[in-house]
């Protein structure tokens, strides 16, 4: 795989990760920090090794605030400058699947990330007219920026990553009902607009618990769905691939919670086996961690699942595993 991820703005200054020598303590105390503010008029600050979010442009605003709400240019012409020669070049001269990455959280990400998270999810049960403002512009806005990428590299490309999450540990990070009412008709709009664009599998991202709503993810033509994060309620792989292993196909699924940081490069290996056994026979399965490999995870960790991987996930298959009582 090769991505092919999206530019900054004209005129926009991308954020330093700072001193790549300073320590965690160094970011904890504020000795080393740095802050920026994103095109939709976030503000970020460097913490530890991460951005955190610390001020929402749309905190507090009322409907006449909204309607002023300077919204991100799709059309920036830094966004998308170089993508398709970078993309044609790859798709000519290469064997790599090309995977376009648009570098945007999604629909209801957004609207928590400007409004922020605890004004959104009150808008959507008493202030209903707002949320649904805020949402039409941001679908308009994902809608124009996502014609402008693909008319620029959409010949070339194998896969579109997009996504939004939709869960925590052991629930929905809202309830179905408004999914569906709220956030899956913008969806659907969208990935219409992706596959009028391309022949691209739309792979879409949501971590968490998220089972209530993988069959309308499939129903609005999502075809790869991940991180598969295992230990979250619900995310039982050997009945994630009896239920849907027909309709989607799974990336992700090694734990990256506790067995790649705590266990030993042979439960890790385990762990491999159980994914390749419950989410692998039939195809539709690709092997990745069940989100991205963190520093906590010792360097021979991911060796051990680099190497399970090229041993037991050739086809045809000769894995065998009995469901394990502690699936998950």
């Amino acid at each position: 795989f090769r991505h092919i991820r999206a530019g900054p703005p004209d005129n926009y200054e991308e954020p330093s990760f700072g001193d790549p020598h300073a320590s965690y303590e160094d970011y904890a105390s504020g000795a080393t920090q740095h802050a920026f503010v994103d095109e939709w008029g976030i503000k970020w600050r460097r913490a530890a090794y991460y951005y955190d979010m610390v001020e929402h442009p749309l905190a507090g605003a009322s409907l006449e605030d909204l309607k002023a709400y300077r919204w991100p240019d799709p059309h920036d012409p830094g966004k998308t400058r170089g993508l398709r020669e970078k993309a044609r070049d790859l798709y000519l001269n290469t064997d790599y699947a090309l995977v376009a990455d648009p570098a945007s959280g999604g629909i209801l990400e957004m609207a928590l990330w400007t409004r922020g998270f605890e004004d959104f999810y009150i808008d959507l049960g008493t202030h209903s007219k707002f949320a649904t403002i805020l949402l039409d512009g941001i679908t308009e806005y994902f809608l124009a920026w996502f014609g402008e990428y693909l008319d620029t590299v959409g010949d070339y490309i194998q896969i579109i990553a997009q996504g939004d999450d939709l869960g925590m540990q052991d629930r929905m990070l809202l309830p179905p009902n408004l999914y569906r009412k709220y956030i899956k008709p913008r969806h659907q709009k969208v990935i219409e607009l992706i596959k009028s664009k391309t022949r691209a599998k739309v792979f879409h991202h949501s971590c968490g618990a998220i089972v209530p709503v993988i069959g309308d993810l499939i129903e609005i033509s999502v075809d790869i769905l991940n991180p598969i994060q295992p230990r979250a309620e619900g995310m039982n792989t050997w009945e994630l691939k009896r239920v849907y292993g027909h309709s989607i196909t799974f990336h992700g699924g090694v734990d990256v919670q506790t067995v790649l940081p705590r266990g030993t490069a042979d439960d890790v290996v385990e762990e491999v086996k159980e994914r390749i056994a419950s989410l692998g026979p039939g195809g539709g399965y690709i092997l990745a961690a069940s989100h991205n490999i963190q520093a906590d995870v010792p360097p021979e960790n991911i060796v051990a699942m680099f190497e399970a991987a090229h041993e037991y996930g050739q086809y045809p298959l000769q894995i065998e595993l009995s469901r394990r009582s502690d699936a998950s």
